[in-house]
Parts: structure tokens; C-alpha cells; sequence
């Protein structure tokens, strides 16, 4: 069985086993605090999880399905929400045709839509930035993108333009700026600061008079070595000594107003290569714990808390394995959602909704039997609210 042009897909973040492998050596110092088992649980009989996905059609084209197809699939399964993203590249070339019937096609169906907009989308290899936008000096390894300021003004603008378009759709139900900001990604590991994601929120704010909330994700805590890879402050010895340090959630809560969204995206397993070799990180056993305790501060500040990713494809070392996967599973993806349910997680979005549908139609339906089986069990969440 094969599949087409998956190495796009294989490569996603693969940059960060570059970071990985400087950090190998400090391994034999990890802390103890590492080895203490997961224990977050939710008080009382954990509440029904809203139950959401993201989808892009640039994923599906990966996998050979017709983007309008796989989408009416996926709606019709009926998830409270669905996380879609505007790719400025792609608007740059073709206008926003593609989104356009993507939006249209959730109004026509009271399908609810959170929107990713600004330069940084889903997907690989994370920053969509068209030529025409691009910094006379390009864009150098490990950098703050919004460094220049005619870049800025540009990406302002795209983000403006994408708000006036999209902004009176009623299926449209919130607006996540950028994706993973303040996570270094992609092939030249570029980040976005503080300073200009607030600016883009304000924009946002401004030209959407039904007062949508604002999500800001992170790619949370996986484990230290990964954790340092992606940290745009680069390494933090206070983590390996056991202290909540400074980290892409908590930035991510600076930014945010009471009601807005912290946007926590949660993976288990990543494969890499090293020396030649397939390997396989697994995440700390203490994630729920993590977790809980940002979930916990984004609550004392008034603001909500949505997993926004949850691995539910794998994320293989190898294009080869993923037709036989180690990284996950229809079972860990199971164990996944009640880890988070357990914890007290109410809004839980997957990552992989194309995945199921391609191992679907090569008749493998464990997967997407999987998440319908999820959503029957969860039938009780209520419903994301639509705008008027």
C-alpha cells in the first residue's frame, strides 16, 4: 500500500531532531520528576467533551482526496467544531477560492468553524509566506519573523483582509491568530514575538463586531528534549532541574483577554531519525499533570482552555511507517481522549481527521471507527454556539 507524496507529511517539524540531537547528552542528568506517573483527574464524573478536529485541504491533497469531499465526510459526522486555516501563499497565488467553499460549505451545513489566520498556518512546513510578501533580506535561521517592519505591515494586512471576508459568516465561531507563535518550526525554526501577535489580535478585535473569543496555541509539553527544541528561548536549564519555566503556554496567556482561548496541542510519540537510525520519544508520564496546571492558571485568569491538537495520526521517523505505524494507534488515540477527559478537558480537537479517511478507503476503518465511537459516547456535549 502506498502513499502518495506522504513525505510532506513525515517531515512535519522534522527540523526539531537537529535541536534533539545537541540536547542527547544531557539525558543522563534528566530529573527525577520525569519518572513520576501521570495522575491528573477531573473532580467527579468528568463532564461531556466537546468533540472537534482540524482539516486542511492541502493534508487531504496529500493523500489523494478531494479536498470538498473530505470535508463533507468529516461534517458529516457532526463534531462541534472544525479548525480550518487560511494559507497566505496559496491566497497570494489563487485568492481565497478554496476557503471560500470551505466556508461556505459549514454556513450551509451549521457546521462550526474556528479560523486560524496570520502568516503561520497548519500543517507543514508551518510559515506560508508568499514571495511577494517576503523581507528584501529573506528570513534567517532562528529569527523573530515579524522583525521587519514592511513584513509586519504586510501580514497585517492579510490578516485584516481574511477578518472583513469571513467576519459575518455565522458558522465562523472563533478566530485562532497565528498557529503555535511562539514555537520555533519549520525548516529555518522562525518564531513570532509577543509584540506583533498582540497586534494582530487587536486587528482582529477591531474589525469583528460580534466580539468572537481569540485562540493562541502552543505546542505544549512533550518532553525535555523536545521542549527545548521548539522553545524560542532555546535551552532553559531551570526545566531539567524540575521548575515551571518560562514557556509558549504562558506567553500564550499574556496575550490573551478573559473569555479568549490557550490552545494546548498534545502529542504522546514522535519518531525521528538519528545517527541513521529510527528512533521513538515518547512524552514525559506527568503530561496530564502539566497540563492540568496551565488549564488551571488559564482559569484563574478568566480565560478558557481547549486542546486544539490531539495526536490522533501518527508521526512516524519514516514515510515508510505509516502504513504500519509505532507512534499511535486507534488504541492510543483512545487513550489519549480519556487521559484528557480524565484531567478535566472539555473541548478536545483530534489531529489527523484526513489520516482516518485515507486508511478508510484503503479499508482500514479502525481509525475513524475509533472517533465515531468517541463522538456517540460524548453525544451529550453541548453544542458551540453559532453567531446570530
Amino acid at each position: 500500500m502506498t502513499l502518495p507524496r506522504i513525505r510532506s507529511l513525515a517531515a512535519r517539524r522534522r527540523v526539531q531532531v537537529l535541536a534533539i540531537a545537541l540536547l542527547i547528552p544531557f539525558l543522563a542528568v534528566a530529573p527525577l520528576h520525569l519518572l513520576m506517573p501521570a495522575t491528573a483527574k477531573a473532580h467527579g464524573i468528568p463532564a461531556p467533551v466537546q468533540v472537534g478536529i482540524s482539516f486542511s485541504p492541502l493534508r487531504a491533497a496529500y493523500l489523494g482526496l478531494d479536498y470538498q469531499t473530505a470535508f463533507k465526510r468529516l461534517e458529516a459526522l457532526h463534531f462541534r467544531v472544525i479548525r480550518l486555516s487560511t494559507y497566505w501563499d496559496e491566497v497570494d497565488r489563487e485568492g481565497y477560492d478554496q476557503l471560500d467553499w470551505l466556508m461556505s460549505e459549514a454556513r450551509k451545513s451549521h457546521q462550526p468553524i474556528a479560523l486560524t489566520v496570520g502568516m503561520k498556518a497548519l500543517g507543514w512546513p508551518e510559515f506560508f509566506i508568499p514571495a511577494s510578501a517576503m523581507p528584501v533580506d529573506g528570513l534567517r535561521q532562528g529569527e523573530d519573523v515579524a522583525s521587519d517592519s514592511s513584513f509586519r505591515d504586510a501580514a497585517l494586512s492579510f490578516v485584516a483582509d481574511t477578518v472583513l471576508r469571513y467576519r459575518d459568516n455565522p458558522a465562523l465561531i472563533a478566530w485562532q491568530v497565528e498557529n503555535e507563535p511562539f514555537n520555533r518550526a519549520g525548516p529555518q525554526r522562525l518564531w513570532i514575538d509577543a509584540e506583533f501577535l498582540r497586534d494582530e489580535i487587536i486587528s482582529v478585535r477591531q474589525l469583528d463586531a460580534h466580539h468572537r473569543p481569540v485562540i493562541v496555541n502552543a505546542f505544549s509539553h512533550f518532553n525535555l528534549l523536545f521542549d527545548q527544541a521548539s522553545a524560542r528561548q532555546g535551552f532553559d536549564f531551570r526545566q531539567w532541574l524540575g521548575f515551571d519555566a518560562d514557556s509558549a503556554e504562558r506567553d500564550g496567556l499574556s496575550v490573551l483577554g478573559r473569555g479568549d482561548v490557550l490552545g494546548l496541542d498534545v502529542y504522546t510519540a514522535i519518531g525521528y531519525q538519528f545517527l541513521g537510525r529510527d528512533h521513538m520519544s515518547n512524552a514525559d508520564s506527568d503530561w496530564p499533570d502539566r497540563l492540568a496546571r496551565v488549564r488551571d492558571l488559564a482559569h484563574k485568569q478568566g480565560k478558557q482552555v481547549w486542546i486544539t491538537e490531539a495526536q490522533a495520526e501518527p508521526w512516524e521517523s519514516s514515510d515508510l511507517n505509516y502504513a504500519n505505524p509505532k507512534s499511535t494507534s486507534p488504541q492510543a488515540i483512545r487513550g489519549i481522549f480519556e487521559n484528557l477527559k480524565d484531567a478535566g478537558f472539555t473541548t478536545v480537537l483530534f489531529w489527523g481527521s484526513e489520516y482516518w479517511l485515507w486508511r478508510a478507503d484503503h479499508g482500514d476503518t479502525r481509525w475513524i471507527e475509533t472517533i465515531k465511537k468517541i463522538l456517540r459516547d460524548e453525544v451529550r456535549s453541548p453544542a458551540m454556539p453559532l453567531v446570530a
